[in-house]
């Protein structure tokens, strides 16, 4: 499923890209080697309506080309398995094409002048568009990127070593669909290739997740073990036993990090124990309801797994590396939204 996936998106994301790169191309060909005459938008000669047109074309542009990065590579989790390469080409296409487009803003050329009603009309089909983009796109970026302060978070170390990929993550249902677990987060391990998975995705050993090892993200005391769970089936969630094999620590404050899906009689640890942070607790698995190797994890207000009067808090990383759609920036107390990838 995955791998079918990162073809088509990769293919599509990657021929965007060169038709966009083919078209600025274009643009500066006639700009550059014909001299194509045009004037500037301020020319006595060119109307107010024109005028108007442009501008509000250009300042549509400066908003909705950030929106629409913005929701392809945060909010779509298709965009998890796009390969870097088409990402980085694609980033660098759209930023060319809308640097372009925005420069050409301030001048017309000479048929546009001249042109007619109906041309003009056409010339302004783009600026609609792009301002139908931007009233759609704009209100789901507000919605994703408010998180609680740092005040209000739980503040743990990372529970695990490598780069990793939140699959799901933030305060928002457009980036995390944890309804009943507000603020908990899916993490995927990714290889050297910056993908999630490798061969053909048939078995659970294909992820680079399963059997990674998990350790404590603060001092605590264990509260509750599961250890006995299926762990190794493909696609075949356990909807009765939702956490799989889990483990819940005490951390103190009235507050519980709860950590699910291990592999099967991997835990390494038992209730009542005290652990120190940076202690190995035990490997990812598929177990409960999973269907591919996964770390989920989430910070509640109760010792156990009974989900009845479940509350959960949100929670943040110390001293962390995140690459939120395309750099890697050190960030402390840093929270996630989906798609982020991060390491110590």
């Amino acid at each position: 499923m995955f791998n079918k996936m990162e073809t088509i998106l990769t293919i599509a994301l990657s021929i965007i890209s060169l038709l966009l790169i083919f078209s600025s191309s274009l643009r500066l060909f006639k700009l550059l080697v014909r001299k194509k005459r045009r004037i500037s938008i301020w020319h006595n000669e060119v109307g107010w309506q024109l005028k108007v047109m442009k501008i509000v074309y250009a300042l549509s542009l400066i908003f909705v080309i950030p929106c629409i990065i913005y929701y392809l590579f945060v909010v779509f989790l298709g965009f998890s398995v796009v390969r870097d390469f088409a990402r980085y080409l694609f980033l660098f296409a759209i930023g060319l094409w809308a640097f372009l487009e925005v420069y050409f803003c301030f001048s017309i050329s000479e048929k546009l002048k001249k042109g007619g009603f109906v041309r003009k009309i056409i010339s302004g089909l783009p600026a609609i568009i792009a301002i139908g983009l931007t009233c759609y796109l704009f209100p789901v970026l507000l919605k994703t990127y408010p998180f609680p302060p740092e005040e209000e978070c739980v503040v743990l170390e990372l529970p695990f070593n490598g780069v990793w990929l939140a699959g799901h993550a933030g305060a928002s249902i457009a980036t995390n669909p944890h309804s009943k677990n507000r603020y908990a987060i899916d993490f995927l391990k990714l290889g050297q290739d910056n993908r999630f998975y490798k061969e053909k995705e048939d078995s659970v050993i294909d992820f680079y997740s399963y059997n990674e090892p998990i350790f404590s993200p603060a001092d605590a005391i264990v509260t509750q073990v599961v250890d006995s769970l299926e762990s190794d089936k493909m696609s075949e969630p356990d909807t009765v036993n939702i956490g799989g094999n889990l483990v819940i620590l005490n951390i103190g404050n009235g507050k519980y990090v709860s950590f699910g899906h291990f592999k099967k009689t991997t835990i390494a640890v038992k209730p009542g124990d005290c652990v120190t942070a940076g202690t190995y607790i035990g490997s990812v698995g598929n177990s409960g309801n999973s269907s591919i190797p996964h770390l989920h994890m989430h910070v509640q207000n109760k010792p156990s797994s009974d989900p009845e009067n479940r509350i959960t808090f949100p929670f943040r990383f110390k001293k962390i590396q995140r690459m939120r759609i395309a750099f890697w920036k050190s960030v402390e107390n840093g929270y996630l939204l989906r798609n982020d990838r991060i390491k110590k």
